[in-house]
């Protein structure tokens, strides 16, 4: 057992490192239909995401700030995954809560510490709201969440949009914008050309947090047994539904939170097109993070990085579209979906490796366990 253990938890690393590899392969294979050489666009690409020529001049600064929304909304997919619920409400969450973070920016005036605090506290608790009414109409009336997180999305999107154009609309230009926020309400930066800052340090700490509540508290063990094996939490008398709707407070709270740092610590207002995508990315970042808090974090910077490559790199510099970053980010989730392929390939990989060594396979050695 300890030694199948082990090997789940390499499997758990190996599958996301070969899809990204993979992906990488492939996007190598539509570079060269660009006329560009592979090698010379990746050295552009990771160069321009992940480089750093000078500190007033350091790309992965930028990449660290871009980071910070796909952290925290790729934590949110996390709590609700291992809640059992299959929720894609954090586009909707994430909108809520910027626009909540827009208009206490500028309509209450509090002192420069506890200003920025309270706004994430709001946008919080209003996300977490958002969040918890598909979980209660789930394990209440049995309404798929899935159905449920689509619509409120498109509600809160809708709504945002309204709130821009009208009552929060700061002037009467082509585009719609809410009012500048207070400078009490903005989040302090590190470095000058570059709004990496605070909002970067709270995310982490989101991520601490997540993994010291799912897999170090015993509410966080109810959600992840309610979630990968309800029968068994059912007899153990482990409440399925209370801990589906608590994990989806928390991913409701965990995506309004980005959308309040997006602005008090980047944008400082809104637009009726605020950072669209970004709860849609936070999803395709918890997949391929293998639905881990440390995965999440490390592939929320990888998807920054590439993303702010393929538009200063690749397009700038090597003429290539930057659509190509999108492009290589989809194939290593594709990658990551066909996670059977690649865990088949390392179990035949091993088993040879053991006959080679004059050692008992794996299955061998589960056989003489039975026995």
């Amino acid at each position: 057992m300890e030694n199948y253990n082990r090997q789940q938890r390499i499997n758990t690393f190996l599958v996301p490192l070969l899809a990204i590899i993979s992906g990488l392969i492939v996007a190598a294979v539509l570079i060269l239909f660009t006329d560009n050489s592979p090698l010379a666009a990746f050295e552009e690409l990771f160069k321009a995401g992940f480089g750093c020529s000078a500190l007033n001049r350091c790309a992965f600064f930028t990449t660290l700030e871009r980071a910070t929304p796909l952290m925290l909304t790729g934590l949110s997919a996390v709590v609700a995954f291992r809640s059992g619920m299959f929720s894609i409400g954090q586009e909707g969450q994430f909108a809520l809560g910027a626009l909540t973070a827009a208009w206490l920016g500028f309509a209450i005036d509090l002192p420069p510490v506890i200003h920025p605090i309270f706004i994430m506290v709001v946008a919080m608790i209003v996300g977490g709201i958002y969040g918890w009414i598909p979980g209660v109409l789930k394990v209440k009336l049995n309404i798929n969440e899935v159905i449920t997180t689509i619509v409120m999305n498109e509600i809160a999107v809708l709504f945002s949009v309204y709130m821009v154009n009208f009552p929060l609309r700061a002037d009467r230009g082509t585009t719609a914008f809410s009012p500048v926020i207070n400078d009490a309400a903005k989040l302090p930066i590190f470095m000058p050309g570059s709004k990496w800052g605070m909002g970067f340090v709270i995310a982490v700490v989101a991520v601490i947090f997540v993994y010291l509540y799912l897999w170090r508290s015993a509410p966080g063990y109810e959600q992840r047994m309610a979630g990968q094996s309800s029968l068994f939490a059912l007899f153990g008398g482990i409440r399925n539904d209370r801990a589906a709707i608590r994990g989806m407070f928390i991913s409701g709270a965990l995506a309004g939170l980005a959308g309040a740092i997006e602005v008090i610590g980047v944008h400082y207002r809104i637009n009726q097109d605020f950072a669209p995508g970004l709860g849609f990315a936070g999803l395709s970042v918890a997949i391929l993070g293998q639905v881990h808090p440390l995965g999440v974090f490390l592939v929320a910077v990888l998807f920054a990085g590439v993303g702010l490559g393929a538009q200063l790199g690749l397009q700038i510099n090597l003429g290539i579209p930057r659509e190509l970053g999108g492009t290589v980010i989809a194939l290593m989730i594709l990658f990551v979906a066909a996670e059977k392929f690649y865990i088949g390939g390392i179990a035949g990989l091993r088993e040879r490796w053991a006959r080679f060594r004059g050692q008992k396979t794996a299955v061998e050695l589960a056989m003489e366990e039975r026995e």
